[in-house]
């Protein structure tokens, strides 16, 4: 491995005498440069998962409009949840289709639009052919799909905990028992005419500098599509290639206040290499009511000075997305539905 390259994590060191080994690589790796390469993934099928993000895509324009976010189709009824197409002018250059967790029993939420925003149900596609057998294939595949990253991801934050002296479980209560994870389809055609805003240089942005906001995403990414760039430690932007069977790892700013500032939420962006692009994130999440306010044995406090106080997800969340295009026209329409925010 060259000094700017990701490390790489297997998963399969988890079980038996190889654990303590990962714990601690684990831990290395992420309170320095905050991402890596993850292999040994049970349930993860690489060509599989792109043939199904290149089907959705082939659906004419109208089809996944139907299941959009309302902002960009009034005749939709979710806000959250479902397609969302590009919007032009700005920055981030991008079109995704977004899926949460499957709800076994409807979760007992506040009467409030930000808990019933984020527990909608999920939209799902449908060919306009007639023919139910790939858009049903395609539901039950991406809902397998979302549970095997979940639990990918918990068992990640179980490494993490134990690296810290904290009990394996330590993070668990804040995924129950409704977590928001947030699996994302994403499409980023080309970009021949940018807007000034999007040009650094010669690189042309498809999604700006940023940090995520979640505890752990798992990207996957594929070979034919480059584009992914990160902050190294030495303040450079790396380019991160594509390894087959691997999926890139990071943590988002949540985790990283939740670890007092011990782990590293590092940013990154999309640049356009001249061609559509299509990488799937998985975003975990935790419940709406999880309580946040929580810190790593040796950590200290960032969310509030008492540690008693009880800090919610799903507000903090709120706060977060409402800056985004996508979820623009929230609290306006919260405004005219009477309803509070949080």
């Amino acid at each position: 491995m060259s000094e700017k390259e990701l490390p790489v994590i297997d998963m399969r060191l988890a079980k038996g005498k190889t654990r303590p080994d990962l714990v601690r690589q684990l831990r290395e790796v992420l309170t320095t440069v905050g991402f890596f390469y993850l292999k040994g993934v049970d349930g993860y099928d690489e060509a599989e998962l792109l043939r199904l993000t290149h089907w959705f895509y082939s659906l004419p324009t109208e089809a996944r409009m139907k299941i959009s976010k309302k902002c960009f189709n009034p005749e939709c009824g979710h806000e959250y949840r479902g397609f969302f197409p590009i919007t032009p002018g700005e920055v981030s250059h991008k079109e995704a289709f977004e899926t949460g967790p499957i709800l076994e029993t409807r979760p007992n939420i506040p009467k409030t639009l930000a808990a019933t925003l984020f527990y909608e149900d999920n939209q799902w596609p449908v060919d306009p052919s007639g023919d139910t057998t790939m858009s049903t294939y395609f539901r039950r595949w991406m809902e397998n799909y979302h549970q095997s990253m979940t639990e990918t991801a918990l068992e990640l934050l179980r490494l993490v905990s134990e690296g810290f002296g904290a009990p394996s479980e330590f993070f668990t209560p804040l995924f129950k028992p409704h977590h928001l994870s947030t699996l994302r389809l994403i499409h980023y055609p080309p970009r021949p005419d940018p807007p000034e805003s999007a040009r650094d240089g010669d690189y042309v942005i498809q999604t700006a500098e940023h940090n995520d906001s979640v505890m752990v995403t798992l990207l996957a990414t594929f070979k034919q599509y480059p584009g992914l760039q990160v902050r190294w430690t030495d303040n450079t932007l790396l380019d991160v290639p594509h390894r087959p069977g691997h999926l890139v790892v990071n943590i988002g700013d949540l985790l990283a206040v939740i670890s007092g500032g011990k782990l590293k939420a590092t940013s990154h962006r999309v640049i356009d290499c001249c061609g559509d692009r299509f990488s799937v994130p998985f975003f975990l999440e935790p419940s709406y009511e999880g309580n946040i306010n929580i810190v790593l044995p040796g950590g200290t406090p960032e969310l509030t000075d008492d540690p008693k106080e009880v800090v919610p997800y799903g507000p903090w969340l709120f706060d977060k997305i409402t800056k985004y295009a996508e979820y623009r026209g929230l609290l306006e329409r919260a405004a005219k539905l009477g309803l509070t925010l949080y």
